[in-house]
């Protein structure tokens, strides 16, 4: 049966997603780069959804938290990362019109590397914290029932 870790797997999906985004910056492609960052977008947010429809509240209620596990932290690190592709997609509505399309998209790249980095310590969270402490805390019947929820599934072809 499947593990909350295997949610990983969509991790490095939407990673591999971004940097698609980001090569397409590179090339000045700025189409093909909208329309990855709005897939990169849909997919993102699907996810943080599910975690905060669905696994943050069973972990608040059953689990006994770590020290830099509460919820509200990962919660909050959600709405950093909104707050990110909300920049992003103004920013990258504004490179159209600008004079220096390079200077501005290294502006743009510079501060994706921030979200990035952001990306990396709250994966790191869920992957120590969140998702082996949900596995601790449910049994098969109930991962099953909560994977069939998910709008984005950790079982589906990437």
């Amino acid at each position: 049966m499947g593990s909350f870790n295997d949610l990983l797997r969509l991790h490095r999906a939407l990673d591999e997603l971004f940097l698609e985004h980001q090569r397409a910056l590179l090339r000045l492609d700025l189409n093909r780069a909208a329309g990855l960052l709005k897939a990169y977008e849909e997919q993102l947010l699907a996810h943080i959804g599910d975690e905060e429809d669905f696994m943050i509240p069973l972990y608040a209620e059953r689990a006994t938290i770590p020290i830099g596990g509460a919820p509200e932290i990962f919660i909050g690190e959600h709405e950093k990362l909104r707050q990110y592709l909300a920049l992003f997609k103004a920013e990258l509505g504004k490179l159209a019109a600008v004079d220096d399309l390079e200077k501005s998209v290294l502006f743009l790249l510079d501060s994706q590397h921030l979200f990035k980095r952001l990306l990396v310590h709250h994966d790191n969270r869920e992957k120590t914290m969140l998702y082996p402490l949900l596995d601790a805390l449910t049994n098969d019947e109930e991962r099953a029932r909560l994977f069939e929820r998910l709008q984005l599934s950790p079982f589906a072809p990437a």
